[in-house]
């Protein structure tokens, strides 16, 4: 009886339950429950009753302990609502911080599958679960996700806004950013001026809103919010940048053809005895004199700057010999030394 009320106070402490019988198997643990609380209130009108209508057994899925499942086994009772003007004339208890209405699982169990697809999703959670013996799928941890209530923004005084499609070509949304905090703030149906500047009145704490060049979110931004100040984000203004650079440039594509020259008396610049005849007005990237050597030449400087064997070959005289002592490879110069095919 000791380890029974041991195993109560660490699984339901705080919690109006008791533990009357444990039994134990090799992948799941049964708790029997009984609930220790005097009376209920009733759901409908909140008259508290302690008279009992019946008893019924729930199947609760609880926390698994040591990789092993655990089932609650709750004698739940159905208690008689004394308040006549009421229309509920009986209702089922629901223990706090343990059940609530329809559950198959307690509300701890619940918080942990939530923190799971919080973090893992819909899939990757189940696979998850399935390691921790807690049997869900990835449904039903999407369920949860979409029960959780949205967090309302207390004040927004930097707000980013841009659209993305839900069908492209066809549906469009807008979605709404605290660029201070790098989170969603809300998602609006569609991508009007009038959507927008709706949603900027219900937020007058807006100070600066960070757009697109779209003509739409500018519209709205000076109806709904006259006091924010527009500016451009990061990526569209780089994108605006590179756009200018890329109309300049094909406007002066022949004129970047011409070389850059350099006036003789120029500051800083001096010519080495290196550069070609040809090219002393040929300036390289770094404003610096570019040495302009024809191929031709450059192959035979190549082929002067080639090492020469000092003293007589190794190799047998010949031909061969003479190609090994170039550095060619030994397969080269036999196959140098067959004779054509006929």
């Amino acid at each position: 009886m000791g380890d029974v009320v041991r195993l109560a106070d660490l699984l339901f402490s705080g919690i109006g339950a008791a533990v009357e019988a444990v039994a134990l198997g090799d992948t799941e643990v049964r708790l029997t429950v009984r609930s220790t609380v005097g009376s209920a209130a009733c759901p409908g009108c909140g008259w508290r009753s302690s008279r009992v209508h019946c008893y019924y057994q729930r199947c609760l899925a609880d926390r698994p302990v040591a990789g092993r499942q655990v089932r609650l086994d709750l004698r739940a009772r159905r208690l008689v609502c004394g308040n006549g003007s009421c229309g509920r004339r009986t209702f089922a208890e629901q223990i706090p911080d343990l059940t609530r209405r329809h559950a198959r699982r307690t509300n701890a169990l619940t918080t942990q599958l939530t923190d799971i697809a919080l973090f893992l999703g819909g899939r990757a959670g189940a696979n998850l679960c399935g390691r921790l013996a807690v049997t869900t799928g990835k449904d039903t941890l999407l369920r949860l996700l979409r029960a959780l209530p949205v967090p309302v923004p207390e004040s927004v005084p930097c707000l980013g806004v841009d659209e993305f499609a839900v069908r492209r070509g066809r549906t469009y949304a807008t979605i709404l950013v605290d660029m201070n905090t790098r989170r969603p703030v809300d998602v609006l149906a569609d991508r009007t001026a009038q959507t927008f500047a709706a949603w900027l009145r219900e937020h007058p704490k807006v100070q600066i809103v960070c757009r697109d060049r779209a003509g739409s979110f500018r519209d709205g931004a000076h109806a709904g919010a006259p006091q924010a100040r527009q500016v451009a984000d990061a990526w569209h203004l780089l994108h605006n940048l590179a756009e200018a650079v890329e109309r300049v440039v094909g406007r002066r594509r022949a004129d970047l053809r011409e070389p850059l020259t350099v006036r003789p008396n120029q500051d800083g610049i001096h010519t080495s005895a290196d550069v070609h005849p040809t090219a002393l007005d040929e300036l390289d990237v770094h404003g610096r004199p570019r040495p302009l050597v024809p191929a031709r030449e450059r192959k035979t400087d190549r082929h002067q700057r080639r090492p020469q064997p000092l003293g007589p070959s190794p190799e047998p005289a010949g031909e061969s010999g003479y190609l090994l002592g170039e550095g060619l490879a030994r397969a080269a110069v036999l196959r140098a030394d067959e004779p054509p095919h006929t």
